[in-house]
């Protein structure tokens, strides 16, 4: 059974909240998602606070990199029109737009809560879509389907993958980066627990 305690470490003037969770696993690891810290250890580990030391500058780099997020952020407007039957349509046209143009189809095609991830295609041809796309601008939802529908043709994030994707979206790194900044406001609204 899991115990979870939580407590900050201070770093540059900075006090960054962390979990840590004790639970049966081999080894102690870090993870730092949507603006928080946990540390996962073995039950009976004694050394966190020397492994936080260990990894202060990792853990600071993503904990400002978060704060700077979160502060262009509070720009963004989420796009809450749209019913969730609009977005699935909208999914519908894409994904057989995308498809003709392509020359490929997916076999199936869900909606789910994720975690960490807008999208993702399996080795079997089924896509994922993140529920969390119906808050997005169009330009940046054709983004997400357009590269899980390229996954259908390569799985793999190599360079053929990226010429497929730069030659539709030319501004591929300008759409990375606005999703990265829709994810703070998204999770702070709707966290999924």
């Amino acid at each position: 059974m899991a115990t979870n305690i939580a407590s900050s470490i201070k770093i540059n003037d900075f006090d960054v909240p962390y979990e840590l969770v004790r639970r049966k696993v081999k080894n102690p690891r870090l993870e730092f998602r949507n603006g928080s810290l946990k540390l996962v250890v073995p039950n009976g580990f004694k050394e966190h606070e020397k492994l936080l030391n260990k990894h202060k500058s990792w853990i600071f780099q993503r904990f400002i990199a978060y704060k700077q997020r979160h502060l262009f952020s509070s720009e963004i407007e989420l796009n809450s029109a749209r019913t969730k039957v609009q977005f699935q349509e909208y999914v519908d046209f894409l994904i057989s737009y995308i498809g003709t143009e392509l020359g490929v189809f997916p076999k199936k095609v869900t909606f789910r809560k994720m975690r960490t991830k807008w999208g993702s295609c399996s080795s079997k041809g089924n896509i994922s879509l993140n529920t969390y796309l119906i808050f997005l601008p169009e330009r940046l939802v054709d983004y997400v389907v357009f590269h899980e529908m390229v996954h259908l043709i390569e799985m793999n994030h190599g360079p053929r993958f990226k010429e497929i994707v730069r030659n539709r979206f030319h501004e591929h790194r300008i759409l990375e980066k606005q999703l990265r900044e829709y994810w703070p406001v998204i999770m702070d609204k709707y966290s999924i627990q």
